[in-house]
């Protein structure tokens, strides 16, 4: 009896935190806010939090497999909503939130990435 309570427990507390994931990209507020060209120096204290970044998609070479590359090495998964980067293609501007993890020069992943509606408020940090 006790065995099952704990394994119970155990795979509520999994649920909710993988579910809270999910719902601070559905329903959260953005951290902070980025041109692309900002990410790298401003965006390290941002990191595991949502942010929102523009950018011009710089590549979409395989967007069956959910990935958009920005400019400044900005690489967003999309591979939870794989749809949503098959509609982008190069030269395209866009508003992406994501989980920030990875921020250094060259390296910036976005993951959980989603496109944000262009008509939002925007404000960026510099």
């Amino acid at each position: 009896m006790k065995s099952t309570l704990l394994k119970m427990s155990f795979l509520i507390l999994v649920s909710l935190s993988v579910g809270c994931q999910a719902l601070k990209m559905d329903y959260g507020q953005p951290a902070a806010q980025f041109l692309e060209k900002d990410v790298a120096t401003a965006g390290k204290k941002y990191l595991g939090k949502k942010i929102t970044i523009k950018g011009t998609v710089i590549d979409v070479s395989n967007p069956q497999a959910g990935w958009i590359h920005l400019g400044n090495g900005i690489r967003c998964d999309f591979s939870r909503l794989p749809a949503m980067a098959q509609s982008k293609k190069p030269g395209d501007i866009c508003f992406i939130d994501g989980i920030l993890k990875e921020c250094e020069e060259g390296n910036i992943l976005l993951e959980s990435a989603m496109l944000r509606d262009p008509t939002a408020p925007f404000s960026p940090q510099r």
